[in-house]
C-alpha cells in the first residue's frame, strides 16, 4: 500500500492521492508514517480500558488505579504504557518505555518510548516522548 496515514485521517484531510497522479509516490513516506503513529500514541495513552467494547483492554487503566497504593506508581504507569503500546501499535517493535525526567517534584510525569519502526523501506529507530500532567491528558510529541 502506498500510502502511511489512516482511511479516515485521508478522508478527514481530503488528502487522498490515487496511484499515477500527480505527487502520488509508491515509495514509501518515513515522516508520515511517524506521524501516523505518533498519532495513534495519542489515541492509545488517552483512552481508557472498558471504553472500547471489541478491545476492553485498549489504552490504560485508569490513572486513579495505578497511582494507589503510593510508592511505584511510576513503574507502573511506565509498565502500563510497555504493555498497551506492544499490543496495539504493531508498527513499533524492540519498544522501551523509560522515564525520562528525573525531577520527582515536577507536575509531568515524562516517558520516552523507545523502538524500532517497521515499515516497507525497513527498519527505522524512533523515539516518542510521552508526558502527563495533573489533568491526566497524555501527550506525544517525536
Amino acid at each position: 500500500m502506498a500510502f502511511e496515514d489512516t482511511l479516515l485521517s485521508r478522508i478527514t484531510t481530503g488528502e487522498i492521492r490515487r496511484p499515477g497522479a500527480p505527487g502520488a509516490s509508491a515509495a514509501e513516506d518515513v515522516e508520515l508514517l511517524m506521524g501516523s503513529v505518533q498519532r495513534h500514541l495519542i489515541r492509545l495513552l488517552n483512552s481508557r480500558h472498558d471504553l472500547a467494547q471489541a478491545a476492553p483492554d485498549y489504552g490504560l487503566p485508569a490513572l486513579s488505579d495505578l497511582v494507589m497504593g503510593g510508592p511505584g506508581y511510576v513503574d507502573r504507569v511506565r509498565k502500563a504504557i510497555l504493555v498497551a503500546v506492544q499490543k496495539y501499535e504493531p508498527r513499533l517493535r524492540r519498544i522501551r518505555v523509560e522515564r525520562a525526567n528525573d525531577d520527582e517534584d515536577s507536575q509531568r510525569l515524562t516517558f520516552r518510548v523507545e523502538g524500532v519502526l517497521i515499515g516497507r523501506s525497513g527498519e527505522h529507530r524512533v523515539f516518542y516522548e510521552t508526558s502527563i500532567a495533573g489533568s491526566g491528558q497524555f501527550d506525544v510529541s517525536d
